[in-house]
């Protein structure tokens, strides 16, 4: 049994997997700083707004105009002398934002989870963000964290949730499953859809994962859900859910999915059966929602070839498959080069504000 779960890490966990494994952890203490870094890249990546600059202006004047911070905008538009601007000059604008956190109640539990505006009165779209495995509405190394604050600059709103049993959440795991996780999501959906700010017309899905494998769900029983994004998204859960975990879990009503990295999770039955008899493809066609389905080229973890099966099942022609060379699973975030995640988090943007 111990032997199971150890393959049960290798394959679906988010963490480093490979022999360098430890290396990278090691370098996981320097993530504060690195954090701060790419902050600076997400403040000055994207834009929706431009000033033509006139007689009079400076940066802080057209910061003041906007509520956004003055060297943002120098950052964004190539600025190293704040007194050198000219009349007539084309400025990209970012936007600025806020963050809330919320408790959104779903029959018997409550979702925590973190709504990420840009601000203004809107109506913004916007974008439910699903989690992996084990993982937390940040998602690993902070993706997500990340990810938030370059969609709102982008004009995208956006809400990040734990799914039950991990991060804030306060229910059991051994009750996650498809229909919950689902339904969470929907729950989410219904949640920005009620907000003044947001365009109910105009929200989409994300997931990295199993969180993918949920996005792809959700969509294909929520044809609401206008765009599509999946992060090395999984068709197929069956290397968690090996048929001797499923005979352990019909035994004793859950299997226990063990990490290194924190505590255990009970996998409950009813996500085993749900695993077994749900063709998620078949679901995801369902939907007429463009779907992007991104893989990193090097992930051992979720096979890149699902990211054309994602896109063959989808029933909209506009669906694609990018594929980021020398990228691994977490699309190494904890190798502290971020040359693929910046990749990864641009052409996420860019499609949301393609789409939606």
């Amino acid at each position: 049994m111990a032997e199971s779960r150890s393959e049960v890490y290798t394959c679906y966990d988010h963490r480093p997997q490979t022999k360098e494994g430890e290396e990278m952890k090691a370098k996981i203490k320097f993530l504060p700083l690195l954090l701060a870094m790419i902050v600076l890249f997400v403040t000055s990546a994207f834009a929706t707004k431009q000033y033509t600059v006139v007689k009079g202006d400076t940066l802080w004047s057209i910061a003041r105009r906007y509520g956004v911070d003055w060297t943002e905008i120098a950052s964004f538009n190539g600025i190293e002398n704040e007194y050198s601007l000219k009349v007539g000059t084309v400025l990209k604008i970012p936007h600025s934002f806020s963050e809330q956190t919320v408790l959104i109640t779903n029959g018997d539990h409550e979702i925590p989870a973190v709504v990420c505006m840009p601000d203004g009165d809107g109506p913004f779209p916007a974008v439910v963000m699903l989690h992996g495995t084990g993982s937390n509405k940040d998602e690993a190394g902070g993706g997500y964290l990340l990810t938030a604050p370059a969609l709102a600059k982008a004009g995208i709103a956006s809400i990040r949730f734990d799914f039950i049993g991990n991060g804030d959440s306060k229910a059991d795991y051994i009750n996650y499953n498809f229909t919950s996780a689902v339904s969470d999501t929907n729950a989410a959906f219904d949640y920005m859809a009620g907000l003044k700010s947001i365009d109910p017309n105009r929200i989409g899905v994300m997931g990295w994962s199993q969180g993918g494998t949920i996005a792809m769900l959700a969509a294909g029983h929520n044809r609401s859900f206008r765009s599509v994004v999946c992060w090395a998204g999984a068709p197929d859960l069956k290397l968690i859910g090996t048929a001797e975990n499923y005979e352990i879990a019909k035994a004793n009503g859950y299997y226990e999915l063990t990490f290194d990295w924190r505590p255990s999770l009970k996998l409950g039955l009813q996500w085993f059966e749900e695993v077994y008899n749900t063709d998620v493809l078949q679901v995801f066609s369902n939907s007429s929602a463009p779907v992007l389905a991104i893989n990193g080229a090097m992930d051992t973890v979720v096979d890149p070839v699902n990211a054309q099966r994602i896109v063959d099942a989808s029933s909209n022609k506009n669906s694609r498959v990018l594929l980021i060379e020398g990228a691994d699973h977490t699309f190494n975030i904890f190798t502290g080069d971020m040359t693929a995640f910046n990749k990864l988090i641009a052409a996420t943007v860019d499609w949301f504000a393609d789409t939606l």
